[in-house]
């Protein structure tokens, strides 16, 4: 298995001071947790520490936090399996049950990609678009790819044709260029939206996508076996109920964990086709 790139957090050394070797020997091996680079590392770690903390109670061993430096490389810990479990744009979680990764739960907040303007902006359609340059966290996010889908089909606008698309480090980095009148418009979301400062929100506007897929998914990989994937299933299933969770579910907009069917993951197969294409010509 492969290192990877970027670790947000690793646990701390907890409990009685006994030698390492022993340590080592009794202690379970840390549940894997990787996060999809959406924000900021340290703004992730803070967010979604609430959740590992209660993985933590509730399965009895050590959980780690995860992450890598842009989705292209997190797809790829995806592919070879780098993570016990994956916490997945959607399209990403196509990848992962074609290589074995076991459906959990999903958030209950859909998601529909915003178009982000300037407070005041006289853009209020996407063909207006047309010429500007647009910020995105990553081409490879699903809330990118569905809305050059949109771009596409509503208006018959091609990214590097009719509009610029640039990439930013994260969806936070691209709602503040354009709240700061570096960018002209930026791909993002309703989460994205609701994480960054609110003084920021409050110097923007957004134009709503029609299309609308499922949330993030959970899944996990099988070298957990049944029972910890059982028990995995059941802490997310609690999360909402727990301090922890209400702390996270308040703070990320992601309004809950709802459980996640095959069905759900395969009727996001062709924005993985996509994003499988656009893999392809970049190598």
């Amino acid at each position: 298995m492969r290192f990877v790139r970027q670790i947000i957090v690793l646990i701390g050394l907890l409990g009685l001071p006994v030698q390492p070797s022993l340590a080592a020997a009794l202690e379970p091996a840390p549940i894997r947790v990787g996060l999809l680079p959406t924000i900021a590392p340290l703004s992730l770690l803070r967010l979604y520490d609430p959740l590992r903390i209660h993985l933590q109670k509730q399965l009895g061993r050590p959980v780690e936090l995860y992450s890598a430096p842009n989705f292209r490389a997190y797809l790829q810990d995806i592919e070879v399996g780098t993570f016990d479990v994956v916490i997945s744009a959607p399209h990403f979680g196509v990848v992962a049950l074609d290589g074995g990764y076991v459906p959990l739960a999903r958030y209950k907040l859909d998601l529909s990609p915003l178009i982000i303007v300037p407070k005041g902006s006289q853009i209020k359609r996407v063909r207006q678009l047309a010429g500007k340059r647009v910020l995105t966290a990553d081409r490879l996010s699903a809330l990118s790819v569905v809305a050059e889908h949109w771009l596409m089909s509503d208006a018959a606008m091609r990214a590097g044709r009719d509009y610029s698309l640039i990439e930013a480090s994260n969806h936070a980095t691209a709602i503040r260029a354009v709240a700061m009148g570096d960018a002209e418009a930026a791909f993002s979301g309703l989460s994205p939206l609701q994480q960054v400062p609110a003084e920021i929100r409050a110097k923007v506007d957004s134009i709503p996508c029609p299309l609308v897929v499922p949330h993030q998914f959970t899944m996990a990989h099988p070298r957990l076996g049944a029972g910890t994937v059982e028990k995995l299933r059941a802490a997310l299933a609690g999360f909402a109920d727990t301090e922890e969770g209400r702390a996270f579910f308040k703070a990320s907009g992601f309004l809950g964990f709802v459980p996640l069917e095959i069905a759900e993951i395969e009727s996001i197969r062709p924005y993985a086709q996509i994003v499988r294409s656009m893999t392809r010509e970049k190598e």
